[in-house]
């Protein structure tokens, strides 16, 4: 499912912590992995060449427990073009994983990179000064996101202390926020795929906003009946999507609060003791109203909880068509 994973790194121990969870899921999911860096400059530059031996260190976590892996450096400028090429295979599992060198922008070296070598998945931290003095992880992913057609796991720098860097990382519990809407289940084919092949367990999880004082006004007497009915449609949609998941094997539990969507996603996560939110980047949604671009962005700067973000098939075919028609 998830062929191709792309991994940037900037240089920093901090955009490491996404090493375990690379080699977790690559490995569950027969994925190959490249481990894109960005240049600047000249390869002659000092920087650039302690990013040739970074790559290849990054790499070489990746080769432990015999897994096979490739390591390929290309450096290009519009002068140089392709000047070096290394490859290093160790015979083992099935994981490949791939370091690049390249040149720009960050963020629009990643999001053309994705396009135009077909990847399915982009692991990356979110946060965390830059490596070598040059990215600023957190708004170089925010960007990604913004504009990425594929699904997005995002690390929290942060876990860096609390995660030893050559093991894997697995997912045991996944929290689902649910609205309602096809736009609001984008990441739940995704959370599924995780699910089935870590063994974890699923929490759907639907939360009733908390109405403004006007329409509480307005509905009078009538607000509880309200609130009922809102309940009701919940349980009834999270209880037909439970009944599928089960039936794959996945232990799936339920849950349906009221209050401010973001704030609830994260108190839920906590008492739930979750290690993975998957959820919809945007899109408006059927039953609660969220606008779930909002919701998750809020979510990604005050949890520490990785995330992994994908955007719905409707909006995702308007940015290729929009893009298609600016190339033209």
């Amino acid at each position: 499912m998830f062929k191709k994973i792309l991994v940037p790194l900037d240089g920093s121990v901090e955009a490491e912590t996404v090493l375990p969870y690379v080699r977790d899921i690559a490995s569950r999911f027969g994925s190959e992995v490249d481990i894109l860096s960005v240049g600047l400059g000249s390869k002659r530059r000092r920087i650039n060449q302690l990013l040739d031996n970074y790559v290849h260190h990054a790499v070489e976590h990746l080769q432990k427990n015999e897994i096979t892996c490739r390591a390929v450096l290309l450096y290009g400028s519009p002068e140089e073009g392709l000047v070096d090429y290394s490859e290093i295979t160790v015979p083992g599992q099935e994981l490949k994983a791939t370091g690049r060198v390249l040149y720009g922008g960050p963020a629009e070296n990643i999001l053309a990179y994705t396009h135009n070598h077909h990847i399915n998945l982009v692991i990356m931290a979110t946060h965390g000064l830059s490596g070598l003095r040059r990215w600023w992880l957190g708004s170089i992913f925010e960007k990604v996101v913004s504009q990425s057609t594929v699904p997005i796991l995002g690390i929290h720098s942060k876990q860096v202390k609390e995660i030893d860097r050559d093991s894997k990382a697995i997912f045991k519990r996944i929290l689902a926020p649910l609205d309602g809407s096809d736009t609001g289940e984008a990441a739940l084919h995704d959370a599924e795929a995780v699910a089935l092949k870590t063994g974890a367990s699923m929490v759907l999880l639907h939360v009733i906003p908390a109405p403004h004082a006007v329409e509480a006004r307005w509905l009078g007497p009538e607000f509880a009946d309200f609130v009922k009915a809102m309940h009701d449609a919940g349980q009834k949609y999270l209880a037909k999507t439970e009944k599928r998941l089960a039936e794959k094997g996945i232990e799936v539990s339920l849950k349906i609060v009221s209050g401010d969507p973001a704030e609830r996603v994260i108190d839920v996560a906590k008492q739930e003791k979750i290690d993975l939110i998957a959820m919809s980047t945007h899109g408006r949604s059927g039953i609660a109203r969220w606008v779930l671009g909002s919701v998750a962005d809020k979510i990604l700067h005050e949890s520490k909880i990785p995330m992994w973000l994908v955007r719905p098939k409707g909006i995702i075919n308007e940015m290729l068509k929009n893009s298609d028609r600016k190339a033209n």
